[in-house]
């Protein structure tokens, strides 16, 4: 019999930090059986205390966690509804973790009661949604105009500078601060239409907060102050200028091809028409549809009637004779438009707009083509040295039609405006026209 035949093997009892093994081996040595030596218990300072991975308060209603990601503690919450609210913390202690949010928990239990929604948004949040709203109705072709100029001063201004605060904490003593910033951004102070425009877009922001109940409408709002530089009426074009424009482009889009000569096309007959009707450049000749033109006749004489709506309302307006001449070759550039004589097309009431390319989209905007014409003609700006825009049409409307003796009562109407506007931006206008009378 060898060494070792016949013994029976000892058995040994695991401890209960083991995983109970598949297989075993042991191993005799000539001096018996020895076991293998435990290893060194470790030392307090070597242990690395574990955090369980999550702490539940408020009978489970909130819940701490901790993601990779980030060294702050996370938290979500669950109200009413089973959908859980996820937000940080931003602390890095436990116990002040807790508290953030248990209190983000009885604010948004709080505001649920009252109908509102859970959660703050910050002014970022609320400004971006504004911004989907007003490009929504654009689209739509419900917004105006004006719009774009909102959305530029939410983008450029309000959100830069109050983006992460709360809309409901905005204080007037922030609104002051915002002032100066935006007045040293601008390198001037702003006019009182810029003014208006910000005023404007600031309620537009409070609006779309109360209407998605991310506020109540009771909440105050600090006000923007509307005071500003006077502004000054925009340069108009003399008679010689005037036609100097309109000859020029008679052929100036023969020059080009493709799109940028159907937009010099385009640009001529605004210009016609701008001068010819007095509306305003945007709102109204860009949404002019052709079942908005009409003939209308008085005395045995037709009149071209053409019906707009601007900032102040819809309106008819009555077109000059010559207007008609611009309004036919709109027509002639229209493909779709082809099988129709010009008095078919007035008929019909089509809704399509007047101002398109050829496959009916439409030009966004004419500024910068204008300026380009300008330019080119050196008549970027006045003698005065302000710079001339489309909206120096509309001005040039004004003052030929006061300057040929037009009642300033039937020129408000006609373009949309009031007397006392008409009055304090053509005063000397109205002075001189009546020096025959008054000499």
């Amino acid at each position: 019999m060898t060494q070792g035949q016949g013994r029976k093997p000892a058995l040994y009892a695991l401890p209960t930090f083991y995983k109970q093994p598949n297989a075993i081996t042991v191993v005799f040595h000539d001096g018996g059986f020895t076991p293998a030596p435990k290893p060194p218990p470790a030392k307090l300072a070597d242990l690395t205390a574990v955090e369980p991975p999550l702490i539940h308060l408020r009978d489970g209603e909130v819940v701490l966690y901790r993601v990779s990601r980030s060294s702050y503690w996370q938290a979500r919450i669950r109200l009413l509804t089973p959908k859980w609210i996820r937000f940080s913390t931003r602390q890095r202690n436990q116990i002040d973790a807790a508290c953030v949010a248990c209190e983000r928990y009885d604010e948004a239990r709080y505001r649920e009661r009252l109908g509102l929604a859970p959660t703050l948004k910050r002014f970022e949040d609320i400004g971006r949604a504004c911004i989907e709203d007003l490009e929504r109705e654009m689209a739509a072709g419900a917004g105006k105009r004006v719009y774009t100029a909102y959305i530029g001063v939410i983008q450029r201004y309000f959100i830069p500078y109050f983006g992460q605060m709360y809309l409901t904490s905005i204080s007037a003593k922030d609104m002051l601060a915002f002032e100066a910033w935006r007045n040293q951004q601008m390198g001037r102070t702003p006019r009182a239409s810029t003014l208006l425009n910000f005023s404007s877009a600031l309620n537009r922001i409070h609006q779309t907060a109360v209407a998605r109940g991310w506020i109540s409408e009771r909440v105050p709002l600090p006000k923007l102050q509307g005071k500003g530089e006077k502004g000054q009426a925009r340069p108009a074009f003399s008679e010689a200028e005037i036609q100097k424009l309109r000859d020029h482009l008679r052929d100036w889009h023969l020059q080009v091809t493709g799109k940028t000569a159907e937009m010099r096309r385009l640009l001529r007959d605004l210009v016609d028409v701008l001068l010819l009707t007095g509306m305003r450049q945007g709102t109204e000749s860009m949404n002019l549809q052709w079942r908005h033109i009409d003939w209308h006749e008085d005395k045995g004489v037709r009149y071209l009637r053409i019906w707009v709506s601007g900032k102040t309302g819809p309106r008819w307006l009555i077109a000059k004779h010559e207007c008609a001449a611009a309004l036919a070759r709109l027509h002639d550039a229209q493909p779709p438009l082809a099988g129709m004589s010009f008095e078919a097309l007035i008929a019909a009431k089509l809704n399509r707009k007047v101002f398109c390319f050829e496959d009916g989209s439409q030009p966004y905007e004419f500024t910068h083509v204008f300026r380009r014409l300008l330019a080119e003609l050196g008549m970027s700006k006045n003698e005065a040295g302000l710079a001339r825009s489309l909206y120096s049409l509309r001005h040039s409307y004004a003052t030929r039609e006061l300057l040929g003796g037009m009642d300033i009562h039937t020129l408000a109407k006609q373009m949309g405006t009031s007397v006392v506007m008409l009055e304090r931006h053509y005063s000397k206008l109205v002075a001189t026209m009546a020096a025959e009378r008054l000499a």
